[in-house]
């Protein structure tokens, strides 16, 4: 019998659906692209948004947390680092050994739940990215807590997500506007009608269940886990392309485009509200053990995060490599 890795139900009725994602061949559970060749160019692509400015890759220890399906893992591996990639799907982490075997590097694979990382000892990475993924778990706390422990002093800790707001919103537009499906103070899976994720002429039914985290409580969990905050953007980017890699759109770019888009869409809304909130933030000092201040939005896909079919030319937001 197969060891049960997810920590609860919604972890293991997730795994099922990023496996069917996985298995229909949805381009977010597949690495987009070709890398460039240079060590230089190899970095803006695994990096596009330059959030690792100034810190040395080669030599350090990478853990790409819930990483399965992309370049990243062995982007990093290519660049120097000792890279292990945990994942809670089977078939991601399987994307990821026929990459770096097809690429001749080496990835230390991990098949678990990102809530659970009691297989490393404390002090175990320098750095942990995490792109798209904390969304699908209720609990955000319980993961960044486990990134604190994990990383070593002065390591950094880099992650995106949807933003809270505008995932909240996603293909509700009623002809003049969007409205809530979810008060940004309720917990909770975010609730959808629709659970089709499509990329051209793929779509797939994939019910998985998102979580609206408050940024506050995002902050906050790492200020309890001994993570300083030096880094904050919220960001849209551009399309989805298997040419280069995504960056964040200009705010000039975004406020010229907001009318010229098919109303109602989530591109349109995308130019009035961000699509992902991305951090980083650095260890500094043990876990406060005066009692946890975070309180994570536990009820609330286009990234490997996306968007719901059902509004005008709907597509599951981007992920990230």
């Amino acid at each position: 019998m197969k060891r049960r890795v997810a920590v609860d139900d919604v972890a293991a009725h997730n795994q099922r659906m990023w496996d069917r994602l996985s298995a229909a061949g949805i381009p977010w559970t597949r690495p987009q692209g070709t890398p460039p060749k240079t060590n230089a160019a190899k970095r803006r692509f695994l990096d596009p948004n330059d959030r690792l400015a100034g810190l040395p890759i080669k030599g350090q220890r990478v853990l790409a947390l819930a990483g399965g399906g992309g370049w990243h893992p062995v982007l990093f591996a290519e660049l120097g680092a000792d890279t292990t990639v945990l994942d809670i799907s089977a078939r991601q982490l399987k994307t990821v050994r026929d990459l770096a075997r097809s690429r001749d590097v080496k990835v230390r694979l991990l098949h678990g739940d990102m809530r659970d990382l009691s297989v490393f000892a404390d002090g175990s990475f320098d750095i942990v990215w995490h792109s798209h993924s904390i969304v699908f778990v209720p609990d955000a706390a319980r993961v960044i807590a486990e990134v604190g422990r994990v990383l070593a002093p002065a390591g950094v800790y880099r992650a995106s997500t949807m933003h809270p707001v505008t995932l909240r919103m996603y293909g509700t537009w009623s002809g003049t506007g969007w409205r809530f499906r979810q008060s940004y103070f309720e917990d909770g899976a975010v609730p959808y009608e629709d659970a089709t994720w499509e990329f051209k002429d793929v779509k797939v039914e994939a019910p998985t269940l998102e979580y609206g985290h408050r940024i506050s409580d995002l902050i906050n969990a790492c200020a309890d886990s001994g993570l300083m905050v030096d880094g904050f953007w919220e960001t849209t980017p551009g399309e989805i392309s298997t040419q280069v890699p995504l960056r964040a759109l200009s705010r000039e770019q975004l406020v010229a485009e907001r009318d010229d888009l098919e109303p109602g869409s989530d591109d349109a809304l995308e130019r009035y509200l961000p699509a992902f909130i991305e951090w980083r933030a650095r260890k500094v000092s043990p876990p406060s053990d005066s009692g946890s201040r975070a309180s994570t939005a536990t009820r609330s896909p286009r990234a490997s995060g996306s968007r719901r079919a059902g509004s005008p030319t709907s597509r599951r937001p981007r992920p990230s490599r």
